[in-house]
């Protein structure tokens, strides 16, 4: 029981001395770039619906846990629009960030050039009210928290035939969770910057490399390194390596208009492998324009210009 609550206690005042993060990573970032850049509303042509489910630390009951849903729509006129949902659950914290995304196709004769803009806010709540305390008198500071906190995003992509390249600041302003002036939360400006492209292996076969490297305030770069083999773009398997964190093995099938991948990721720490702490994340896309052939699998999608009105 000891242990336990100094856990708990752990848990709680650990915000006053730390510095984390609030935007989820994910194994299959090329699969949910609109999430994070808004420039790829639209990048992909016709319409196009995710859903991604990721637990992190599968074996720790209050580990962090994402779900995320995203529409992505090419229009008329160059225009591009989609909708970004994610809902993050972390112990006795929950919050959910929802935005309207918008781009701009500069499409030039060999580059299409995406500008993009994200608007929302995020939903925020915090419950620390039935954690276990040593003393009987109430906590002043132990007590529920909700707040809403509107902010804007900016991206750009730039896109070539077998060559992508993505930079976006998924949100520009600094936000208090609280008002409280002894708990510090904050949401973070992240910003990231990727690429990558496909390169022909053989008559069936596709290699697909991309990095996304991410940096927030307080913590060090971040950088995801991904290398995926394609067959006839209807299977693929690779790797995954983030910077002194965790490696993952990504696999995806495409059955129709559907596509369905699935992640295992690993720590590379001694200290977290031997806690047995394994990450699954599974994500599924569905093509709702039959005309549309995209390439889930690489890190950007080829895309096939609209049909004229």
């Amino acid at each position: 029981m000891k242990i336990r609550r100094k856990k708990y206690i752990l848990l709680l005042f650990l915000p006053l001395i730390s510095f984390g993060q609030q935007e989820s990573y994910y194994s299959f970032y090329h699969a949910t770039m609109n999430i994070i850049n808004p420039a790829f509303a639209g990048a992909e042509a016709g319409d196009v619906f995710s859903f991604t489910s990721r637990r992190q630390w599968s074996s720790d009951e209050d580990a962090p846990n994402t779900i995320a849903f995203s529409y992505s729509s090419a229009r008329a006129n160059n225009v591009g629009l989609g909708i970004s949902l994610v809902a993050d659950k972390v112990f006795i914290e929950q919050q959910t960030n929802v935005t309207i995304d918008f781009s701009y196709n500069l499409n030039m004769e060999t580059t299409q050039v995406y500008l993009g803009l994200k608007a929302g806010g995020n939903f925020y709540e915090a419950d620390p009210t039935g954690l276990i305390v040593f003393s009987t008198i109430p906590d002043p500071i132990q007590q529920a928290i909700s707040k809403f906190n509107p902010n804007i995003g900016v991206g750009a992509l730039l896109k070539r035939e077998n060559l992508w390249i993505s930079f976006s600041l998924p949100r520009i302003f600094n936000a208090n969770r609280t008002k409280d002036m002894v708990i510090t939360a904050k949401d973070r400006v992240h910003s990231y910057l990727g690429g990558g492209g496909n390169i022909p292996v053989g008559i069936n076969l596709i290699f697909k490399p991309s990095v996304l490297m991410r940096k927030v305030k307080g913590l060090p770069l971040s950088t995801d390194l991904t290398g995926i083999l394609s067959w006839q773009n209807n299977f693929d398997f690779g790797m995954s390596y983030r910077t002194n964190t965790s490696i993952s093995l990504l696999s995806s099938v495409r059955l129709g208009n559907f596509d369905v991948g699935y992640a295992y990721e690993t720590p590379v720490q001694t200290v977290l492998t031997q806690r047995n702490l394994k990450t699954h994340e599974i994500f599924l896309r569905i093509y709702l324009d039959k005309k549309s052939e995209v390439n889930v699998s690489a890190s950007v999608p080829e895309s096939v210009p609209a049909e004229e009105e």
